[in-house]
């Protein structure tokens, strides 16, 4: 019996091509069991620090591969998502992107971040009275919903940052399905004495602005040279 010329490379050939597919599908799944690794440590240790959270947040390290990141102790990104509650009791979502960030003195730290800070409506209509409600109204003001003696009042307010305190200032109201003015004393009294000051943030951060839209209003903050933990 003789053997066909060329079939041990042939075998060989195909050997190599079958290993070199297996490391393709691997390696990506090895590097992302790694981040995903990596991912759940630095959540850990935020919420060992930030005793505010709801359980432990979510992390999301940028760029691929992973495990050239680590060896270089730098990412271009990382993102965390959180649930806090507030000293008063209000619920908060809070969304921080992370740039440049980089391992130093056994933590991380980032050359930037911008962060929002998610109050949904039904945490922020405490002392507005029985059936008040509030919704995004466009524009990025906050429509608030209530009534007086059995009859429709309707405010649109748009909030605004001056330093550390935010406030609501009347731009448009309707009673009763008519158009009233929204700087008439009793409007102006009743939104005089919702002014809310900003607490300390974490990591350094600083208000920015506020916006409002469906997910409720949300505080905008930014900081550089951020420490992560």
């Amino acid at each position: 019996m003789t053997r066909r010329p060329g079939g041990g490379r042939h075998r060989r050939w195909l050997w190599v091509s079958l290993v070199a597919a297996l490391l393709l599908v691997a390696l990506p799944a090895a590097d992302r069991v790694c981040a995903a690794l990596a991912e759940k440590r630095i959540a850990e240790r935020i919420a060992a620090r930030q005793h505010e959270l709801s359980g432990t947040p979510q992390v999301t390290v940028g760029g691929f591969p992973f495990l050239l990141g680590a060896a270089r102790g730098a990412f271009p990104t990382v993102e965390v998502r959180a649930d806090a509650t507030t000293k008063e009791g209000r619920r908060v979502r809070a969304t921080v992107e992370l740039r440049d960030v980089a391992q130093r003195d056994g933590g991380y730290e980032a050359a930037s971040a911008d962060a929002g800070f998610t109050a949904p409506f039904d945490s922020l209509g405490e002392g507005l009275g029985a059936g008040a409600t509030l919704s995004a109204d466009g524009a990025g003001r906050l429509r608030v919903e209530t009534g007086i003696l059995g009859l429709p009042l309707t405010v649109v307010a748009e909030p605004r940052l001056t330093g550390r305190t935010i406030s609501l200032v009347p731009v448009a109201a309707s009673f009763a399905g008519r158009p009233v003015d929204p700087a008439g004393p009793r409007i102006s009294a009743a939104f005089a004495d919702r002014k809310v000051v900003v607490p300390e943030l974490p990591a350094g951060l600083t208000p920015t602005r506020v916006s409002v839209d469906d997910a409720g209003v949300t505080l905008h903050a930014r900081g550089d040279d951020v420490r992560l933990t």
